[in-house]
């Protein structure tokens, strides 16, 4: 009987572990959301990637937490990549990066 409930434990493992991972991938997309929002129709001509998978990051700021939503473009060889920071609790858009 140890053994069945401990094969039990084993198998649900990857499931509970999968709908932990979908909550933070709807996070993000609403993070990508926001920060697709926030750009012109010039920033968003240039994107040349999937603006739905870009690449979100967690950093600090100013003691705050934020994330960072970075887009590549194709200006990236002359100007870098478009990076967008967004306010992890108020979901308001701070800024971007000064692209030269």
């Amino acid at each position: 009987m140890k053994r069945f409930l401990f094969l039990v434990m084993i198998l649900l493992i990857p499931f509970i572990e999968g709908c932990k991972k979908d909550n933070e991938t709807d996070s993000d997309l609403q993070i990508r959301e926001i920060a697709w929002n926030y750009l012109d129709a010039q920033a968003k001509a240039t994107v040349n990637v999937d603006w739905e998978k870009a690449p979100v990051a967690e950093t600090m700021y100013n003691g705050a937490k934020v994330y960072a939503v970075t887009f590549n473009t194709t200006d990236d060889a002359l100007l870098g990549p478009i990076i967008v920071y967004v306010d992890a609790f108020s979901k308001v858009v701070l800024g971007e990066t000064l692209r030269m």
